[in-house]
C-alpha cells in the first residue's frame, strides 16, 4: 500500500466534510436501523493515550464504529490530519503496517497534540502485534488513541507475541450482534431491567402484571428471532422483510476464507456446517463427532482445531459442563454448540441442506443474551467462563447456568405449547430454584420462575 492509497482511505486530511460522504456513514445515515453501540462509545477515552482492540464478527459493524468515531472527532474540532484510517485487507506484512504508521507520523502526526490511529481488520496481518510493539518502542504511540480492529480472536491462541505494555487507558473490547434488549432500546422501546436474581425473586402476581404491562413486545420478538442481531441484517429486514442472498453470500464467501487461510481447507469446513444442524444443542463429544466426520476428519484433535477456530472467529459457541459443587468447568465432559447468531444459522442451514429448527434458535439468542463481553476478550465463544450447562448421568441436563456474584443460576428453555413440572425436575432438586423460559406459560413454582422467552430477554440485564 503506497500513500495515495492511504490518502483514498483519509479523504478528510484534503476536505473535513469528506467524512460525511463516507460509504460507511451514509449506510448508517441511511438506515432505518440505526444502532448506536453506547457501551463502545463510552469504553474509550479520546483524552488520554491508549491501545484498544475491538473484535466481533465479520460484518457486525466494527468498521462502521471507527468511522462514527472519526466523525466525532472531526466535528470536536480535531485537525483531520491527525487522524489516520486503514483497512488491512491488501497490507503485505507487518514490515508494511509498521511502514504506514511510520509514514503518517513523520508526515501528519502532532508532535503537542493527541493523534488518532484506526487500523480495520489487523488481525489479517500475520504477527500484528509484533508490529504494534516495535512502533511502541519507537515511541510513534505515545501520544496516540490506537483502535484496532479485528474480526477474530484466532490470532490470541496461535501468537506467543502479546501487545506491550499500554500506556493509558487501553483495553479490549467486543462488538457482538445485538440483544434483544438492545434491538427494543434501538427502536426507542424501553423497559424497566432487573437483573436475574431480581427476576428469581418476583412473585406469580407480579409475574402476571409485567407480562400484562409488556405484552405489546411480542411481536418486536418474532421479528427479531427472524433477524438476529447483525445491525445491517436487521436492516435489510426492516427494508425487505429477509436477509438478502448478497448479504449471507459475503459473510458466507469471509468465513470460507478466513477457514482457507487459518485451517488450509475450504472443504473440511464446509463438511463440518453440513454436520452442524444435527448437533446444535445436543450433548456430543469430540470422539462421536470424529466417529460421524471420520471419513472428512480423522482425528480427534483436528476437529477440536476447527471448532475452537469457529468459536476464536465469533461464528460458532463452544458451551462446557459446570460441576455445580465445585464452580469449575469439566473440559472432559460432553459439549454443546450453537451458532453466535440466527443469520450464521441459516447460512449453515443452507450451506447442510438441513433446518436449525426453532427450539434450537431459541436458545442461541438466549446463549447471546446471557454472555458477558468482559468474560470472552481472551477465548471469545470457547465460553470457558460461562455461560454453562449441566447434566446428570440419568440425563438430566438444564440448557444453561450463569454465575452472578457467585450463585449459580440455571435457566431452561422450553419452547412448547405446554409445560409439566417434570420439564423442570432436575433444576428443582440439583438447585432448588430456576428460571424456565418458555413459550407463553407464566407463573411460580416454589422458587422456580416461568416467563416466556421474549419477556425475560427484554427485562434482562
Amino acid at each position: 500500500m503506497n500513500f495515495d492509497e492511504l490518502y483514498i482511505m483519509n479523504p478528510w486530511w484534503r476536505d473535513r466534510v469528506a467524512i460525511y460522504a463516507d460509504r460507511n456513514i451514509l449506510q448508517y445515515q441511511q438506515s432505518k436501523f440505526k444502532y448506536d453501540p453506547k457501551v463502545l462509545f463510552s469504553g474509550i477515552d479520546l483524552s488520554i493515550p491508549g491501545i484498544y482492540t475491538l473484535r466481533g464478527p465479520r460484518q457486525v459493524g466494527k468498521t462502521t464504529f471507527s468511522k462514527l468515531l472519526i466523525l466525532r472527532l472531526i466535528e470536536s474540532g480535531v485537525e483531520p490530519s491527525r487522524i489516520l484510517f486503514f483497512t488491512c485487507d491488501m497490507v503485505k506484512d507487518n514490515s508494511e503496517l509498521v511502514d504506514l504508521v511510520k509514514l503518517h507520523s513523520q508526515t501528519f502526526a502532532s508532535k503537542e497534540k493527541m493523534n488518532y490511529i484506526f487500523i480495520d481488520e489487523i488481525t489479517q496481518v500475520l504477527n500484528w502485534q509484533a508490529a504494534i510493539k516495535f512502533l511502541a518502542d519507537l515511541g510513534l504511540l505515545d501520544n496516540a488513541v490506537v483502535l484496532l480492529t479485528g474480526s477474530s480472536a484466532y490470532d490470541l491462541k496461535i501468537s506467543t507475541e502479546r501487545l506491550p505494555g499500554r500506556r493509558g487507558v487501553g483495553k479490549n473490547l467486543i462488538f457482538l450482534p445485538i440483544t434483544f434488549s438492545e434491538y427494543l432500546e434501538t427502536l426507542s422501546v424501553h423497559l424497566d431491567k432487573l437483573d436475574l436474581p431480581s427476576i428469581l425473586a418476583l412473585g406469580e402476581d407480579e409475574l402476571k402484571i409485567i407480562a400484562f404491562k409488556y405484552s405489546f413486545i411480542e411481536a418486536y420478538f418474532h421479528k427479531y428471532a427472524l433477524s438476529g442481531g447483525f445491525p445491517k441484517v436487521i436492516d435489510e429486514f426492516e427494508r425487505e422483510g429477509k436477509c438478502s442472498d448478497i448479504t449471507k453470500a459475503i459473510y458466507r464467501d469471509f468465513v470460507l476464507g478466513d477457514a482457507e487461510k487459518y485451517m488450509k481447507s475450504r472443504e473440511r469446513m464446509i463438511e463440518i456446517f453440513e454436520k452442524l444442524p444435527d448437533i446444535v444443542g445436543q450433548r456430543f463429544s469430540w470422539q462421536s463427532l470424529s466417529n460421524d466426520l471420520g471419513l472428512i476428519i480423522r482425528s480427534v484433535n483436528t476437529i477440536v482445531e476447527y471448532f475452537e477456530f469457529l468459536a476464536y472467529s465469533f461464528i460458532v459457541s463452544i458451551v462446557y459442563f459446570i460441576d455445580p459443587s465445585t464452580k469449575e468447568i469439566r473440559r472432559n465432559k460432553q459439549k454443546k454448540v450453537y451458532p453466535l447468531d440466527p443469520m450464521i444459522c441459516s447460512i449453515i442451514s443452507e450451506t447442510g441442506k438441513k433446518e436449525i429448527a426453532m427450539p434450537q434458535i431459541m436458545e442461541l439468542l438466549m446463549l447471546r443474551q446471557l454472555m458477558i463481553p468482559q468474560h470472552i476478550e481472551q477465548t471469545a465463544l470457547n465460553l470457558t467462563s460461562g455461560p454453562y450447562f449441566w447434566y446428570s448421568e440419568k440425563g438430566n441436563e438444564i440448557d444453561f447456568i450463569v454465575d452472578r456474584e457467585g450463585m449459580l443460576i440455571p435457566i431452561e428453555i422450553k419452547y412448547q405449547n405446554r409445560i409439566n413440572k417434570s420439564d423442570y425436575t432436575g433444576m428443582k432438586r440439583v438447585f432448588g430454584k430456576g428460571i424456565v423460559a418458555t413459550k407463553d406459560t407464566i407463573g411460580r413454582d416454589d422458587n422456580i420462575v416461568l416467563m416466556p422467552i421474549w419477556l425475560l430477554l427484554a427485562l434482562m440485564k
